[in-house]
């Protein structure tokens, strides 16, 4: 199972809650990301996104005497390095966001976003597909079940890899059946 710690960000960016959203914007900007967690007397209190900025902008209001303390989310949405990752994935796609601060015994560790995530997609996809083939492989069958993944001799996707001489091969890499 991967898990939470396994994909997230270690360093992240924070500010104070008096900080001012034109200081956040250049920060975001300067770092090339779409948040800053907000923290106060060393504790994750909120998060603010570049949304919650633009919002601001597009009332006209002067980002230099707003204060994050006035647009923070201060219910976030949070997880855990032990975490399964599916399942905070799934808690942020259910709540329609993109950042997870990681919280671990009150503290920020890390931070958890749908980046982190589609980078380690692939990786994860592998795993998955490795143990659906060893579990597979044990299966007592009259015929191999047939899985999804990656062909073992041309390295093509298939969902008709079926194991055959020790390999997990696609119809066109099989040999014919009698």
């Amino acid at each position: 199972m991967v898990k939470v710690k396994d994909v997230m960000k270690s360093y992240v960016v924070t500010v104070g809650p008096k900080a001012a959203l034109d200081e956040v914007a250049k920060i975001m900007s300067a770092n090339k990301i779409g948040s800053v967690v907000v923290v106060d007397n060393g504790k994750p209190v909120g998060i603010v996104t570049d949304f919650d900025v633009v919002t601001v902008a597009a009332k006209n209001k002067n980002l230099s005497s707003e204060k994050v303390s006035g647009v923070m989310k201060r219910n976030m949405i949070t997880a855990s390095p032990g975490d399964d990752l599916l399942k905070a994935v799934r808690t942020m796609v259910k709540n329609g966001v993109k950042r997870a601060p990681v919280i671990d015994d009150g503290r920020l560790v890390g931070i958890l976003t749908d980046k982190e995530v589609l980078i380690a997609t692939p990786d994860m996809i592998e795993v998955l597909s490795e143990r659906l083939k060893a579990r597979a492989a044990m299966l007592p069958s009259r015929e191999s079940p047939t899985i999804s993944g990656k062909c073992e001799d041309c390295g093509g996707y298939s969902d008709e890899l079926k194991h055959a001489n020790g390999r997990w091969i696609c119809e066109d890499c099989r040999p014919s059946e009698p």
